[in-house]
């Protein structure tokens, strides 16, 4: 009877040990989103995000830190109490302190990354200039992302706003993910005016994206696409090329859509890379076309569809092939004429 009645007892601590634990570890509580947070409301602000930081250190799985996330970022998504900007910025602000020295540990750092680039303040500033560093590019395409979200506010503190696109720029510069480098210059490029260098920055991205293409199938066509895409979009925009800036550009492409050609010839690429082998080329020839000022680079009466040994036909016609000239190198001698890929040549 004795044992009985302790196991009841020792059972009911256990539940009362597990409501205790869960009434220490709650979440605090957080202000009124709306107006300007007191002094009062600034220190349960700052105990609502210092909670939300620990909880995401201690996470044992990404699943957890997700939720911390979700959770933390739940009071500036409310449509029927939509909090204020005195409330947003006050709560980047406690933010940016406790969850940028998250993004120095690898456990933590994309979803610190993702929480700092999910609020858009201008207090996330510094958090994200400090994101475009990380060694991981999942954390470098959110610092981009997260600046192009507060690019609107910073304009209005010129040097801040300056401040701002310097580091996007030196960070493209270096970038050597296709998929983060399109992401950078796709933010940098909805800045009005476009910024200065901006066209040539993305032809040096383009030239990283397919530094392999000659030797190995490509397997980011699309972001390759892309990235002409951007590099069209930036000269049309009034970012200005030099004359040697515009010979890198229409090698760049030549090679672009060169190889892409030859590989869908050749019948090596798989069926999704076939999808974009076609648009890839097109962008790449629409980026030559605003290189130039011209119209005269086109794949018209062409399409996805078309006999592949006809889009190589047209494009040995743009790009020279096997030591003939092409038209880009009747407009640009120094462009070299682009080799036939490794995978075509006799072993």
């Amino acid at each position: 009877m004795n044992k009985q009645r302790h196991k009841v007892l020792f059972s009911l601590l256990g539940v009362t040990g597990l409501f205790l634990t869960q009434w220490v570890t709650a979440a605090p509580a957080l202000p009124s989103s709306r107006g300007t947070p007191s002094a009062s409301d600034k220190t349960e602000i700052a105990a609502f995000v210092r909670y939300y930081a620990r909880q995401m250190t201690a996470a044992t799985d990404s699943d957890a830190m997700v939720r911390a996330r979700l959770r933390l970022l739940r009071p500036l998504k409310s449509s029927t109490n939509p909090p204020s900007a005195e409330f947003i910025y006050d709560f980047g602000t406690r933010v940016n302190i406790d969850f940028t020295p998250l993004l120095a540990k690898p456990k933590t750092a994309l979803n610190a990354a993702i929480t700092i680039g999910s609020i858009p303040d201008i207090s996330m500033q510094a958090a994200l200039q400090t994101a475009l560093q990380n060694p991981n590019p999942a954390v470098r395409y959110w610092g981009a992302k997260g600046l192009g979200n507060i690019f609107n506010q910073l304009l209005a503190i010129g040097p801040a706003y300056q401040q701002a696109i310097e580091a996007v720029q030196q960070a493209l510069a270096v970038e050597p993910d296709p998929l983060v480098a399109e992401e950078m210059c796709a933010v940098l490029l909805t800045q009005n005016p476009v910024p200065p260098g901006t066209a040539n920055l993305a032809t040096q991205a383009l030239a990283r994206a397919i530094a392999g293409y000659q030797d190995v199938v490509p397997d980011n066509l699309a972001i390759a696409g892309s990235l002409a895409a951007d590099l069209a979009v930036a000269v049309s925009h009034g970012a200005a090329l030099t004359a040697a800036q515009k010979n890198d550009a229409m090698h760049t492409t030549s090679q672009l859509m060169s190889y892409t050609a030859q590989y869908l010839k050749a019948g090596l690429l798989d069926s999704k890379q076939q999808v974009s082998a076609f648009s890839t080329m097109a962008k790449a020839a629409a980026a030559m076309n605003a290189v130039t000022g011209t119209t005269n680079f086109s794949l018209s009466g062409l399409n996805a569809q078309s006999d592949p040994s006809l889009i190589l036909l047209r494009v040995n016609g743009i790009t020279g092939a096997q030591g003939q000239a092409g038209l880009v190198q009747k407009l640009f001698p120094k462009v070299a004429i682009p080799p036939r890929i490794s995978a075509l040549l006799p072993h």
